[in-house]
């Protein structure tokens, strides 16, 4: 094929790249972003794998919840792909999530987060807040 570059170790189990080691499953960026270290819990690489290729679009990760192409390199930028647990601190169920909007979410369940964001945009255009999305199963402070 013509323009692209074929490896003769085959192809990254998430996002299609040639690998570059024959006993490689992953292509480098996609083992760079499996190995980041969280200092809260042991990681569930099979579980952040699965989310990676989730995320991937053939050309970008792309966010769980807006869909925005996600930054692999600058911690500073909002669009900083991180891993969202869906359930908090439940390590088989990931997402990949700008952090700003993980920073958001925080310790809420994801239909928490939900239904705490559709009373935020329903206040913010002029309707009213129901408390009751405060009733929050997971919040940890």
């Amino acid at each position: 094929m013509e323009g692209v570059v074929m490896s003769e170790f085959g192809t990254c189990a998430i996002c299609g790249s040639p690998l570059h080691h024959p006993l490689a499953t992953y292509c480098r960026r996609c083992k760079k972003l499996l190995d980041r270290v969280d200092i809260r819990r042991k990681p569930d690489k099979v579980a952040r794998a699965r989310a990676l290729q989730d995320a991937w679009d053939g050309e970008a990760f792309r966010c769980y919840y807006s869909g925005v192409r996600l930054v692999e390199d600058n911690h500073g930028d909002p669009r900083y792909l991180t891993f969202d647990h869906r359930i908090p601190r439940q390590e088989t169920d990931i997402v990949v999530v700008a952090a700003v909007i993980n920073d958001m979410k925080s310790d809420m369940a994801d239909d928490e987060f939900r239904a705490m964001v559709w009373q935020l945009a329903n206040r913010f255009n002029g309707g009213g807040f129901n408390e009751s999305v405060f009733n929050l199963k997971y919040w940890k402070r």
